[in-house]
């Protein structure tokens, strides 16, 4: 089972790869960072509440449900994740600028609801 800071610093390693992605050819691994960096950070809120490991895509989406912060950022979680499946499993490409507003938005709303919360 990972603990918040494990959980803090895959979150943080996988920002720096994003940083260094180039997102004219690789949008579809930068969706994908986007999305699994903002997975550790939920993940980091759940081992803290609840010491939960999900262990699962579908359970962490059932857990997401039962607090009120992730809740909160149950919309931009999603999104993230469609557009990582897109690109994991039907090839998708995105645009630079589409990649950059979900980092800003999506992302950014994730963390800014919980890093506060993980202090």
């Amino acid at each position: 089972m990972s603990d918040v800071s494990t959980h803090l610093q895959q979150a943080t390693h996988n920002e720096a790869f994003f940083s260094g992605i180039n997102l004219d050819v690789y949008s579809d691994w930068a969706v994908t960072v986007l999305f699994y960096t903002a997975l550790h950070y939920v993940d980091a809120y759940l081992a803290k509440v609840g010491h939960l490991d999900p262990g699962s895509h579908d359970v962490r989406d059932s857990l997401i449900g039962r607090y009120a912060p992730t809740r909160q950022v149950w919309r931009e979680y999603r999104r993230l994740k469609s557009f990582s499946r897109s690109a994991r499993y039907y090839g998708s490409r995105f645009s630079p600028g589409d990649v950059r507003r979900l980092d800003l938005t999506a992302l950014n709303a994730i963390k800014t609801r919980m890093l506060p919360l993980l202090r």
